[in-house]
């Protein structure tokens, strides 16, 4: 039981030794009105095990693998590549995820969404990290306007899952705009992004970037309008 739980919307789970076991419930608290939630619990998924590879096929070590749970909320269960590339995580509660990796001087890949069955282990998963992209540019203020104070560039939609992928299923990725209007998006697969100028909350500009496995690309001016 809670008690004294300030009004608004609340996620609820249980844990049973560190480990999520049961489903996730969302459940709205009212003034003066006690609220019902039920949780069951649920069967984990024993492991899930694949491997880290360069596009030349040669094994990544210490490639960094975030498992996020997809619905209900961004639970994240990371683990690391060991020499041979592989990499396994066990006990996690059953569902859909997104599979992430990364390495130093390698790609943010987004590898897909997997679902994770109760009581059956996941093999084979297979994630190929290419040498990492960068895209630089620069925001400008036509006339009469100023930069603002606080703007990012995104390969995404404001207020969209930040682990969800961005178009073509590539790793989203954001950057600050500095205080000269300058930016650098790191870390980037090739392919080819749509990089939104945020202001507000809101898409002010945007352009379209292609890059190739781990090159340097000067984006176009975006412009605050």
């Amino acid at each position: 039981m809670f008690r004294d739980l300030a009004p608004g919307k609340y996620r609820f789970f249980a844990e049973v030794h560190n480990l999520i076991r049961t489903n996730i419930a969302v459940a709205e608290v009212y003034p003066d009105k006690p609220a019902f939630v039920e949780l069951k619990i649920q069967p984990l998924t024993p492991f899930v095990r694949g491997q880290i590879l360069t596009t030349e096929g040669v094994p990544v070590q210490n490639a960094k693998i975030e498992l996020v749970m997809a619905e209900g909320w961004n639970a994240i269960f990371e683990t690391r590549s060991d020499e041979k590339g592989n990499f396994e995580a066990r006990n996690l509660p059953a569902g859909l995820y997104y599979v992430i990796a990364g390495a130093e001087g390698r790609a943010k890949v987004f590898a897909g969404k997997f679902n994770f069955e109760p009581g059956k282990g996941q093999e084979g998963i297979r994630i190929v990290l290419p040498k990492a992209a960068t895209i630089v540019g620069k925001v400008i203020a036509l006339k009469g306007k100023s930069l603002p104070t606080y703007a990012y560039v995104s390969t995404t939609e404001p207020n969209v899952d930040r682990y969800s992928p961005a178009d073509g299923n590539l790793t989203n990725a954001f950057a600050r705009v500095k205080g000269d209007g300058s930016y650098r998006l790191m870390n980037l697969a090739p392919g080819t992004y749509t990089i939104r100028l945020v202001v507000g909350g809101e898409v002010v500009d945007k352009v379209t970037v292609t890059v190739k496995e781990g090159e340097t690309v000067v984006a176009p001016d975006l412009k605050v309008k």
